[in-house]
C-alpha cells in the first residue's frame, strides 16, 4: 500500500469503442463488426457520446464507470501483490468485456497490455468478471475499459530491449506456440533477467477465443532464453 502514492493512474481508451476509465470527459463511441455476426450495431445515441455501442446492445459510459471505478483498490492490490517479486511493476492493461443482458460479464480478457505480468493481468480479469453492471438496451454490449500505472518512484526502471532483438525467437518458436497453445495474435511483454532468463511475462490477446490460451502462452515464452539485457533487467514488448 505505501507505494500507491507514487503511481500515476490515466485513463485509457477503448480499442474497440471509446470509454474513458478513470472519469473526464466522454468521447464518442466507434462501432464495429466481427467475424462472428452480420448483426449490424445499434446506431443509437451515438450524437453526443453518452452510450457505448455494441453489436447487439448500449450501455452507457457513465455506467461503466461507476461500476468499475470503485474497483480501483482492487485493481491496485492486484499490482501490490506482486511488487515484492517485480518491483519495477508498470505499464498498462486494457480488459475488453462482453456483458449480458443482466448486467452481468459474459466474458473479460487483456486486449492489451504492457504490464509484463500474468499474475496481475489474470487477477485483473478476476475483479473485473465479478463487476455487475447496469442492464444494457436492446442486447448484450462490448466495450473496452483500461488503466496504467507507473512502477514506484524510487525504483530504477528496466532497461528497454529492442523488440528487434527477439525477432528470431520469434521466427523459429512463435509458430510452434500457436500450435501449442492456439491460434490468435498475441502482444507480449517479458521482464527479463540479467542472463536472458524471462523473471515475468504477460500476454494479451486480439480475441475472446484467444483469450483462453493466454496462461499456454505464457508458459511457452516463460522457457524461452531472451538476449542478455546486461547487468540489470530489461523489458521487451513484441507481437506473437
Amino acid at each position: 500500500m505505501q507505494y500507491r502514492a507514487s503511481w500515476a493512474i490515466s485513463c485509457v481508451a477503448g480499442l474497440a469503442l471509446a470509454i474513458s476509465g478513470c472519469g473526464g470527459g466522454t468521447e464518442a463511441a466507434d462501432t464495429t463488426t466481427t467475424p462472428e455476426t452480420s448483426t449490424r450495431p445499434r446506431e443509437e445515441e451515438r450524437d453526443d457520446g453518452s452510450q457505448i455501442t455494441g453489436l447487439m446492445g448500449t450501455i452507457r459510459q457513465d455506467q461503466v464507470r461507476n461500476t468499475l471505478e470503485p474497483r480501483m483498490d482492487a485493481f491496485m492490490h492486484c499490482f501490490e501483490q506482486r511488487l515484492p517479486a517485480v518491483r519495477f511493476l508498470g505499464g498498462e492493461i486494457r480488459l475488453s468485456f462482453r456483458i449480458n443482458t443482466d448486467g452481468t460479464v459474459l466474458w473479460v480478457y487483456p486486449s492489451r497490455s504492457t504490464l509484463g505480468d500474468r499474475d496481475v493481468e489474470a487477477c485483473a480479469m478476476s475483479v473485473a468478471s465479478r463487476a455487475h453492471f447496469p442492464r444494457p438496451r436492446g442486447g448484450e454490449a462490448e466495450f473496452s475499459w483500461g488503466f496504467a500505472l507507473d512502477p514506484p518512484g524510487d525504483v530504477r526502471a528496466p532497461v528497454s530491449l529492442a523488440s528487434g532483438g527477439v525477432d528470431s525467437l520469434v521466427a523459429t518458436a512463435g509458430a510452434a506456440v500457436r500450435g501449442q497453445c492456439g491460434p490468435g495474435r498475441y502482444q507480449i511483454t517479458a521482464y527479463v533477467s540479467p542472463g536472458g532468463t524471462p523473471l515475468s511475462v504477460g500476454v494479451a490477446a486480439d480475441s475472446s477465443d484467444a483469450g483462453a490460451n493466454l496462461d499456454c502462452v505464457v508458459t511457452a515464452v516463460r522457457a524461452w532464453r531472451f538476449p542478455d539485457p546486461g547487468s540489470y533487467a530489461g523489458k521487451v514488448s513484441f507481437t506473437l
